[in-house]
């Protein structure tokens, strides 16, 4: 019976190696790479406002668009802002605040609605925003959630020092910190802010629509010379506008949305399977007055950013 079992795996792993193999048959490694050369290379990262993208290629959607997507996965947005300006990717999932810092050849082409939530631990006792008073806050310095956790410091009227800021760019590790009672708090987008209230930790504070928001995606600069990538761009922008629409309508595909949660979100399927199913926004016009308020907090913070590159962040060759 062993060697039966371990003759049939043998097999199984002949048969998708050859499988493999065929896909790429006569194919120089040359034409590979200039095949992935001639992709749209897109960052993004596991929340929620790249879910889109993650469906729109698994559905197929980018290519009824007639645009190859290659899609590079981070788990920070630093690593996502790093592959931007190392030409890496030509667009990616960003942050106003992060973007406002970055050489000016980047741009921001929309503005995505970001949700960012406090969870405090479930065993700190921390019901209260100025419970927070010299707690350990987990964010990622400088950027969206660093900016709520000054909000948050003035609601609760406390000093900006009053709280501690351990700079945890991996938001899956954030929230596994926080879920294993390693921080006091933390602050997070989705899906992640909803995972750890279901392991029983405290939902305090969460953004709304009403609120500024500084998810968006970049661009380099120098691609918008490029009419080629501009069409790929527009195309991958209208298979984003699809993957919204049939996410917010009956006929979603729930294998596929289970499928990505566990894959590329890396989420326990029970978790998967019962999580709050958000109205997912299209890409719109990036807000001045978001980016003005991104600024004037950063200014607060004593980072030297020019008027001028506050003028030149916001594209608006594509969402008008």
């Amino acid at each position: 019976m062993k060697q039966t079992y371990h003759t049939i795996l043998f097999f199984t792993f002949c048969l998708l190696f050859f499988a493999c193999q065929r896909t790429t048959e006569g194919i120089s490694p040359e034409e590979l790479a200039k095949r992935d050369s001639l992709a749209l290379h897109v960052g993004v990262m596991p929340v929620m406002e790249c879910f889109p993208i993650y469906y729109a290629q698994k559905m197929g959607f980018f290519t009824e668009e007639g645009v190859d997507v290659s899609l590079k996965e981070y788990l920070s947005q630093m690593d996502c802002d790093t592959a931007m300006q190392n030409k890496r990717v030509e667009v990616g999932y960003g942050d106003m605040i992060r973007a406002l810092q970055m050489t000016e050849e980047i741009d921001v082409i929309a503005e995505l609605q970001g949700r960012m939530s406090l969870v405090t631990a479930r065993s700190k006792r921390i019901r209260q925003l100025k419970h927070l008073n010299e707690r350990m806050v987990g964010l990622d310095r400088l950027s969206t959630s660093d900016y709520w956790s000054d909000k948050l410091m003035e609601r609760a009227a406390l000093e900006q020092t009053a709280i501690y800021r351990p700079q945890i760019n991996d938001v899956q590790l954030r929230t596994f910190m926080l879920t294993e009672q390693l921080l006091d708090a933390a602050l997070l987008p989705e899906p992640y802010a909803s995972v750890a209230a279901r392991k029983g930790n405290r939902q305090l504070f969460s953004t709304n629509d009403s609120m500024p928001s500084f998810a968006c995606l970049t661009v380099a600069r120098q691609t918008l010379s490029d009419t080629t990538r501009v069409g790929q761009i527009q195309r991958f922008l209208n298979a984003y506008s699809k993957a919204v629409d049939e996410l917010n309508g009956s006929t979603r595909n729930e294998d596929s949305i289970r499928n990505i949660l566990q894959n590329n979100y890396a989420l326990e399927a029970s978790i998967a399977d019962s999580l709050p199913w958000p109205t997912f926004h299209h890409v719109r016009k990036p807000k001045a007055e978001n980016v003005d308020i991104a600024l004037q907090w950063l200014r607060k913070r004593e980072r030297n950013i020019s008027s001028k590159r506050r003028d030149s962040l916001i594209c608006n060759r594509f969402v008008r």
